[in-house]
């Protein structure tokens, strides 16, 4: 078995009943229990990304010689693909078997009929599964089943499922999610499930109206979901929403519903609901009223209908138990009512992607609770409420994308738990408050406005978005730290998208496009090394590409385009192995483009709008010729310098000359003090005679 952080280490010595995840009869010391399952909590999300880092396990046939076994959990283990084991059919006394997730394939056994002891059964498959049954008659040889689990388990060819289903009375719980059920006619047999709670058929397209009306029967069902069926209409479902009185959830959600939403919330006949979800359908209409008569909702999800219109209706003061409210993608108009401020409780809220207009009113300060605001992407104006900053536990807020003005208020800054802000593009004006460096746990920051030195206490940021808004000092924005991100990333650079699926480690991403930015880039941008996504596209940055940008070696997009840049692209580039995506485009760069390192690979759309750049993959550059009057001056320095040369010559022949035959005709003491003044007046010539020469060559050269 795989054995995460020695989950097995206290399998030692004689007692095994003293071992982790077994269990023993404490009068007769049989094992009647043996929980193995992956140990650690997971969301359902992540699961192929465990599978994938986790060993592999195999079961030993040994196994089956636990006769006296009630209890076996196999689930969230790596079992490679392997067949399902049919000697745990021989484990006869089991009333609980778990074995989901356990990427096993194939068939499962129809031997496992012979476990008519049975209360739990799971063998949900995995997206990657082949789990299939030939029928399902061996599942009517468990009279006692309570829980059953076969989701994504093909069901194709069981055509007789609904009616050993309905032979089993004892069961609670039934989730066949994605089990590609046949088709089921008429006439269907009559209704047995008289302890049905929980039902479970999402994303099977053969439920039929006739069915829904069978499960009009269904008086106990509390939890119904049918979610991507796609062959649901408003009315089919009428009848079973009237008769199903004890319902605490339904979830109707990707169905395609067309029609009134009216239509199904007056035929919502529990009044105990706690869970909606109609999204991602059709629907159309305004939001009633009376969805607020549903007292005890806890979740209300309306989003991606496109069609519901209308204004958010006043929300009654006894709605407290609301916690999730999902409005997403509409077409709702209004104002925000201040009377949300009711809804007390609530803890998500999402009204993004609407035409909502007016002022976010100083009653959002009321819920307390609140963990994520999203707002944005409406037609949002006024200021930012001052009492946003009551919103302790909140650690999402999304205000991007509207028209609301002002300063961000200094409250903000008692947000301690936010880990995203998203607040650009609006029209704020002012500067970013400097309590905003109190926010220690932001990841992620959308802003505008002018970075305040306190920003440099946000030590866990991740992402920082300041593009499109009114920046104009680039020094002040560039407050820049590292990070880990072990997620995958998807990044929007000059024409064209980025992700980003590896670990990545020590990853900084800046992006400064659409601002007024003036000024040269600063040298201080090139020592942070972790640097792998720079945007800087669209200002008005001057000067040169900073020579030792070639330092920034983790770089792999970086765009520079739409300045007015000059000077030469550096050689340095060639040290940027990493690089995948650069623009330079429509700049005042000159000279030729370097063609060594990554810099061969990229084509002329890199380049374009630099008139004074030649080279590959643009135009070849200009052989260099003399320019006439340049040849005339160097050919007369010629000239200057040969006359002067022979001059030296002569003159130097002529001393020496009559100074050696002088010396010959006089006596040996006069000839020996001559050549003592000879050597001391021959260096000061020498240093005159240079002088003089290097003048006269100046002032040759000034002259022509």
């Amino acid at each position: 078995m795989y054995d995460p952080d020695d989950w097995f280490s206290s399998w030692t010595g004689e007692d095994c009943c003293g071992w982790r995840g077994v269990a023993c009869d404490h009068t007769t010391g049989h094992v009647t229990k043996l929980d193995l399952h992956y140990p650690y909590t997971y969301d359902k999300w992540d699961i192929s990304d465990i599978m994938e880092t986790m060993g592999g396990s195999k079961v030993n046939p040994s196994l089956q010689e636990l006769k006296h076994l009630k209890y076996l959990d196999l689930s969230m283990n790596n079992f490679s693909h392997a067949p399902v084991p049919k000697m745990i059919a021989s484990l006869v006394h089991l009333k609980y078997l778990n074995l989901s997730y356990a990427m096993l394939d194939g068939l499962i056994p129809p031997q496992f009929g012979n476990l008519s002891n049975l209360h739990y059964l799971d063998l949900r498959g995995w997206y990657d599964d082949h789990l299939h049954v030939n029928d399902l008659d061996w599942l009517s040889h468990i009279p006692s089943l309570k829980y059953l689990d076969m989701s994504l388990v093909d069901l194709s060819k069981a055509t007789n499922w609904l009616c050993i289903i309905n032979s089993i009375p004892t069961l609670e719980v039934l989730h066949l999610k994605n089990a590609d059920l046949p088709y089921v006619p008429s006439p269907l047999p009559t209704f047995n499930l008289t302890t049905i709670a929980t039902l479970d058929l999402s994303r099977n397209s053969n439920i039929t109206s006739a069915m829904l009306r069978w499960l009009s029967n269904a008086t106990s069902l509390e939890y119904l979901l049918l979610s991507g069926c796609k062959s649901l209409t408003i009315e089919s479902l009428q009848v079973a929403l009237g008769a199903l009185s004890n319902l605490k959830e339904l979830d109707l959600s990707h169905n395609f519903l067309k029609g009134e939403i009216l239509g199904i919330l007056n035929n919502v006949s529990s009044r105990g609901l706690k869970q909606l979800d109609l999204s991602r359908n059709y629907l159309s209409g305004d939001i009633p009223q009376t969805l607020w008569n549903l007292r005890h909702l806890e979740y209300l999800d309306l989003s991606r209908n496109a069609n519901v219109t209308g204004h958010i209706p006043a929300v009654p003061g006894n709605l407290m138990s609301l916690r999730y409210l999902y409005l997403r993608r509409n077409l709702i108009t209004g104002e925000i009512p201040p009377s949300i401020g009711n809804l007390t409780n609530l803890v998500f809220l999402d009204l993004s992607f609407n035409n909502i207009v007016g002022s976010i009113p100083e009653t959002i300060g009321a819920l307390i609770h609140m963990e994520v605001l999203y707002l944005d992407h409406n037609q949002v104006s006024g200021e930012i409420p001052a009492t946003i900053g009551v919103l302790q536990n909140l650690h999402e807020l999304h205000l991007g994308g509207n028209s609301i003005i002002g300063q961000i208020p200094n409250t903000i800054g008692r947000l301690h738990s936010l880990e995203y802000l998203d607040i650009s593009n609006n029209n704020l004006s002012g500067q970013i408050p400097r309590t905003m460096g109190g926010l220690c746990n932001l990841t992620r920051n959308h802003l505008n406005g002018t970075m305040p030195s306190s920003m440099g206490r946000i030590s866990q940021l991740r992402d920082l978005y300041l593009s499109s808004n009114s920046l104009n000092d680039t020094k002040s924005v560039l407050r820049i730290y590292d990070y880990y991100y072990g997620e995958s990333i998807l990044i929007a650079t000059k024409g064209s998208m980025v992700e980003y699926t590896t670990i990545l480690s020590l990853v900084t991403c800046i992006d400064l496009s659409n601002n007024h930015l003036s000024g040269e880039i600063p040298k201080e941008l090139t020592k942070l090394l972790g640097l792998r996504f720079l945007n800087l596209s669209n200002n008005h940055l001057t000067g040169m590409i900073p020579e030792n940008i070639g330092d920034m070696k983790q770089l792999e997009s970086l765009d520079l385009s739409e300045n007015s840049l000059t000077g030469e692209i550096p050689s340095s580039f060639s040290a940027m192995y990493f690089l995948a995506h650069l623009n330079l485009s429509y700049n005042n760069l000159s000279g030729k483009i370097p063609t060594s390192g990554q810099l061969s690979t990229f084509d002329s759309s890199t380049y374009v709008g630099n008139k004074d750049l030649c080279g590959t993959p643009l135009a070849d550059c200009p052989v260099y010729q003399t320019p006439p009057d340049a040849r005339v001056k160097h050919e007369d320095d010629e000239k200057l310098d040969k006359l002067l040369e022979y001059t030296s010559i002569v003159i130097g022949f002529v001393v020496g000359f009559w100074l050696f035959i002088g010396t010959l005709v006089m006596k040996q003491a006069i000839r020996f003090a001559f050549f003592r003044w000879i050597d001391k007046a021959s260096d000061w010539v020498y240093v005159q005679f240079a002088v003089k020469l290097a003048k006269l060559k100046s002032k040759w050269r000034t002259m022509t």
